[in-house]
């Protein structure tokens, strides 16, 4: 499907973008260490069950050009993203995208906010680097509920200035 739609619209290698959520464990240790400073009382162990995990989306072009990853945290709120600390710096000065939802999975607002923040900059950067007007794209994801839901595509539709093809892998 990918090759048939390279072909038949003329898409060159820097708009097919393949991207993967792979589950990370933050302490694949079996509790065993901690995030906490040394002399705290109250600490809290990570990496007892399978709900301490981070999603991280990573995506690519054809052209083997790295995205900014996405990073999904558990919580409901920003107090799970990491301090702002020289590791965080890091993430943000390589347009890392850090967010939060109630499960680490992603939902219907953490993939919009992806496209918003990673997908479209990357293709409004582009088209504007090759001097095009406007540009059709394939995009090669996992389908999830999230990503074949009515709310997502209409969304799609709607903010997507370019045509957009879901193909999954």
């Amino acid at each position: 499907m990918v090759v048939y739609l390279v072909k038949a619209y003329y898409i060159p290698p820097t708009f097919v973008i393949n991207n993967n959520a792979n589950g990370i464990h933050l302490m694949p240790n079996g509790g065993e260490r901690t995030w906490s400073r040394k002399g705290i009382w109250h600490v809290q162990v990570l990496g007892l069950e399978d709900k301490k995990q981070i999603t991280m989306v990573v995506s690519c072009s054809d052209v083997i050009e790295i995205l900014p990853p996405r990073i999904v945290f558990t919580s409901t709120t920003s107090r799970t993203i990491p301090p702002n600390n020289q590791g965080k710096k890091n993430c943000i000065k390589d347009d890392y995208d850090l967010t939060f939802n109630e499960n680490h999975w992603l939902s219907l607002e953490t993939t919009k906010k992806f496209v918003t923040n990673i997908i479209l900059l990357y293709l409004q950067s582009h088209i504007q680097i090759l001097r095009l007007k406007e540009q059709k794209m394939v995009w090669v994801i996992d389908y999830w509920n999230v990503h074949i839901s009515k709310k997502f595509l209409d969304w799609i539709k709607k903010n997507m200035q370019t045509s957009c093809w879901f193909c999954s892998c």
